[in-house]
């Protein structure tokens, strides 16, 4: 552990940022340039040389404004570290805590940069294996940046045979040891859940079951448990979540095109005399009400009867 003050070559620690399964992070700053920076250090300081330099190299390929910027890695007095962007805010993972689940516009704001991260990310055949709000840094201009490719690898046509990763936020296919692109949308896909919920989808402390609720329980879409997220955007989450990689995003270009797609219908004016749910929820136009029982789904406004509990249009509880 590196303490206040100590110097690191050119580097002045000034503070302890937080700590890892890989490394600890300190903000410091860069004393030739008058400069602050962030240091990571990898606690297995043992480790040859060419292996601590896989994250570096990886990173310092994805110069994206959604993506922490890799600057240069050093090795003084014996100690390895690396410098990256010192990013002024906070984590997501803070911000959720803060405030107990985002606004669906600002949630809608935030998975628009991560996944441009990320997707751009995926354009240079690189795995990131540990998204999570943990891993994701908001600037005080409120842009989302992708952090910690400590667990990232490049990956070919094959998947990735690993299970490295955070328990609540991995795709099936990963528990099983196959970590491919998708996977990563799975992530993206728990990540905002948890933006617009306030919790994970499943959590327990022991990975396998999360395994198994995975398998066996059904994920409540996030619409379903707080009104204020339009359906749309539950929509394009579940989707991300989709055990069956052939019903899940094929890239991440795919999901941003949706998330960007419903924002370009957010800014719209809304139209009363459009039925979408979508417009509904966004323009507050009252639901039609069933002529004879009176009652109408609440999502898509198909008309039920009076003992309905599934919309037989949209399948949705009622």
């Amino acid at each position: 552990m590196l303490a206040k003050d100590q110097t690191l070559g050119k580097y002045q620690i000034l503070d302890r940022l937080g700590s890892g399964g890989f490394g600890s992070v300190y903000l410091a700053l860069d004393t030739w340039i008058n400069r602050k920076v962030a240091i990571k250090v990898p606690h297995q300081q043992e480790e040859e040389v060419i292996e601590m330099l896989k994250e570096p190299r990886i990173m310092s390929e994805l110069k994206n404004l959604n993506i922490a910027e890799m600057i240069t890695a050093e090795r003084t007095n014996g100690i390895f570290f690396m410098v990256l962007e010192y990013i002024e805010g906070e984590s997501l993972d803070k911000m959720i805590r803060r405030e107990k689940k985002l606004l669906p516009e600002l949630a809608l704001d935030l998975a628009i940069g991560i996944t441009s991260g990320v997707a751009f990310a995926h354009s240079k055949k690189v795995l990131h294996r540990d998204i999570r709000p943990a891993n994701i840094l908001i600037t005080r201009e409120g842009i989302a940046k992708v952090t910690d490719f400590g667990t990232s690898r490049i990956l070919a046509l094959t998947p990735a045979m690993t299970r490295v990763g955070s328990p609540p936020y991995m795709a099936p296919e990963h528990f099983r040891g196959l970590a491919t692109f998708q996977s990563d949308i799975w992530s993206l896909g728990i990540t905002f859940y948890e933006m617009l919920t306030g919790t994970v989808p499943f959590y327990d402390p022991d990975p396998l079951k999360i395994a198994q609720s995975i398998d066996e329980q059904r994920i409540i879409s996030p619409h379903l448990k707080v009104l204020e997220v339009p359906k749309a955007f539950s929509e394009i989450i579940m989707k991300c979540l989709q055990v069956n990689l052939g019903e899940r995003y094929a890239s991440t270009e795919k999901l941003l095109n949706a998330l960007k797609v419903m924002k370009e219908n957010e800014s719209r004016p809304a139209n009363p005399l459009t039925t979408g749910t979508v417009s509904r929820t966004l323009s507050r136009v009252p639901a039609p009400k069933n002529s004879v029982t009176g009652k109408v789904c609440i999502f898509c406004y198909t008309p039920l009867a009076r003992m309905s509990t599934v919309c037989p249009k949209c399948g949705e509880l009622n």
